[in-house]
């Protein structure tokens, strides 16, 4: 089965709407979107091979993108959904990893600076096309989001390409893994659309049941068992709190899991663990990964607070971050973004306060209990009016060389990898 291309699938989509004999009394719809300009200075260390190489330490980048959110519905029961987005973004950093990579294969894909773009590649189908690109800059479109769903007496069906999150984790999410959200990011309006079928009942015994087909294609582009994801997820609620269970086999590699949310106290307590098999003849031969967490909200001083904290196990990990990437099996989750650190233990933790109701203050915090190295993300999120919003904010790693969070020296050629300081202001305009 060979990957369908983009256009194919925007004609085809295009032809069913015109086609499908269906009374208009029967048809309603509903569409939205945003636009957001964004502006991000990256500053480097005075030794990092990104200052290095632009003869600069501040990188100035932005990024502009659109969406238009499209759903058709026939009666109560059957959609038709489709997520367009059109993206353009660059800067200084883009232009000097494309130089860096110039120099060095493979460096762009790196599990330091590996590129943010969503890819098509192993996806069922191709929904996505740039547009133009250039040393400095990239602009594309694609179809984040284009399924159709419909509900019956034996339950909900959707197929195409949606989003699906499983697990307790509120920054990390070890059970969650079709495009899981970096803890460190901060925009979390959409998640990343995967090409899957999926099934959702509630039975008398548990109240929800989760089946889901994720097929994705080789290197040959054909459709591959061994790169695709299949799971099951159940949940059992009663008295105390809900209990998950997870079956998936992942890229070929068994996964079992189970975890739990529950009141304690004026907050909710939840927790994930998960055991991976690796059918790969690699060390070690499986992993377990999982968090704890607990949130609260409450008022102080007749403003409205929120926060939370969370432990984090990543049973792949490693006290030093260079030896961590030579892990075969942790390098692979990296880059297919299914984990995002490279150390064993952390502890993360949020606030949120109400200074006023259209300006809200956050600070998250990543903390690596093992070098002590952390990342810290204070902001400002302001609400300009129903529609437009903007967020102000930077990001702060903070640690001693060769600490996550802080610089890498490379033990060959003595150059120094890590993550900037960043300084962020997001516009957003909503419709």
């Amino acid at each position: 089965m060979m990957k369908i291309p983009w256009l194919s699938i925007a004609l085809s989509c295009g032809l069913f709407c015109v086609t499908e004999p269906l009374s208009a009394a029967e048809i309603t719809f509903d569409w939205s979107g945003h636009l957001r300009a964004s502006g991000v200075l990256d500053y480097y260390g005075e030794d990092n091979l990104l200052a290095l190489t632009a003869g600069n330490r501040l990188l100035s980048n932005a990024t502009f993108d659109g969406r238009l959110n499209y759903s058709l519905y026939w009666g109560e029961r059957t959609s038709f959904n489709l997520g367009y987005e059109v993206v353009a973004n660059g800067g200084q950093t883009r232009e000097t990893i494309t130089e860096l990579a110039g120099q060095n294969p493979g460096f762009e894909q790196s599990s330091l600076y590996r590129s943010r773009i969503p890819s098509d590649e192993n996806q069922l189908f191709d929904l996505t096309k740039i547009i133009s690109e250039g040393d400095d800059y990239i602009l594309y479109q694609r179809l984040d989001r284009l399924f159709f769903a419909s509900d019956s007496a034996i339950g909900n069906i959707s197929i195409g390409r949606q989003a699906l999150t499983w697990g307790n984790g509120l920054l990390f999410n070890p059970a969650d893994l079709i495009n899981p959200f970096a803890p460190s990011d901060i925009i979390r309006d959409y998640k990343i659309g995967s090409d899957m079928v999926l099934y959702q009942n509630g039975f008398r015994i548990f109240s929800d049941l989760q089946v889901v087909i994720v097929p994705r294609t080789g290197e040959d582009n054909e459709l591959d068992s061994d790169q695709s994801t299949y799971g099951l997820k159940s949940r059992f609620s009663g008295g105390p709190g809900d209990l998950d269970l997870y079956l998936m086999e992942n890229y070929q590699d068994p996964v079992l899991g189970a975890g739990f949310s529950t009141y304690l106290g004026d907050g909710v307590l939840r927790s994930d663990v998960t055991w991976t098999y690796l059918e790969e003849d690699t060390e070690p031969a499986s992993f377990v990964s999982g968090i704890l967490n607990y949130d609260y909200s409450w008022v102080w001083s007749g403003h409205n607070w929120y926060g939370f904290i969370e432990f984090y196990y990543n049973g792949l990990g490693d006290s030093d971050p260079l030896e961590a990437l030579h892990n075969i099996p942790l390098r692979e989750r990296l880059e297919r973004g299914e984990i995002f650190v490279t150390g064993k233990y952390y502890v993360d933790a949020m606030v949120h306060y109400e200074a006023h109701p259209l300006i809200n203050l956050f600070a998250t915090l990543i903390y690596n209990l093992e070098d002590h190295s952390f990342l810290l993300q204070p902001r400002l999120n302001w609400d300009l009016s129903q529609s437009a919003e903007l967020l102000l904010g930077v990001n702060i790693p903070v640690g001693s060389g060769g600490s996550e969070f802080g610089e890498l020296r490379d033990p060959e050629d003595g150059a120094e990898l890590g993550q900037p300081t960043q300084a962020y202001l997001v516009a957003t305009f909503f419709f």
